[in-house]
């Protein structure tokens, strides 16, 4: 459970990040429908005969379903009220934690390496800080240690591009400037009670 020290660890590390985008519009409205008492085959059902989420191609539709689904239906009732009503700059905030409540690399990135950048007060992450946090995890698991280059190189890059689009960077690519975030204080509090204490704290770098 978040509170004890490495909770996070019994999640196995996944490269499955590499094939979903962050759909920050497409998770509130999963969350919409979820909260509306409507069962994942039925949002299934209207997915593409609606073409709820302004998709291209059918497999597309439940691509995006699947996808928002896995992370949004993780939160908590409460979590989910404030996601689909707040602001742009804090529901960016509450999708990452969503996301990272699926990818405990991607949370180990932030709680490691993002947090401690900030806590020294450093402006940047570096093609270094990621080299040395996947060689770190290679080290750490066969899992990772059996990726190939492309596998790491794409999750690089989904890591930067999710971070710049959740409001942390500036830019996803060079110099990727950390960007204080700020997110409203009922939200904190609300995220603390529900048990998301420690995504707060990777995403404000605490």
């Amino acid at each position: 459970m978040p509170g004890n020290k490495g909770w996070w660890t019994v999640m196995e590390y996944s490269a499955g990040l590499t094939s979903k985008l962050f759909w920050l519009q497409e998770s509130r409205k999963t969350a919409s429908y979820i909260l509306e008492g409507l069962s994942k085959a039925d949002i299934r059902k209207i997915a593409w005969e609606e073409n709820i989420y302004q998709v291209k191609a059918e497999y597309r539709a439940y691509e995006v379903l699947n996808g928002t689904y896995r992370r949004v239906s993780a939160l908590p009732e409460a979590v989910l009220q404030t996601f689909i009503t707040c602001d742009v700059e804090t529901a960016k905030i509450l999708n990452l934690i969503a996301i990272l409540m699926d990818s405990r690399l991607f949370f180990e990135f932030l709680h490691e390496i993002y947090a401690e950048k900030i806590r020294l007060g450093e402006k940047e992450i570096t093609d270094r800080d990621l080299n040395v946090f996947f060689a770190d995890k290679a080290m750490q698991s066969d899992v990772v240690a059996g990726w190939t280059d492309t596998a790491v190189r794409k999750l690089k890059q989904c890591f930067t591009r999710m971070m710049f689009e959740a409001g942390l960077l500036e830019s996803s690519a060079k110099p990727r400037t950390i960007k204080p975030i700020h997110i409203d204080y009922r939200t904190e509090e609300l995220l603390t009670a529900k048990g998301l204490g420690e995504y707060l704290k990777a995403v404000k770098g605490v």
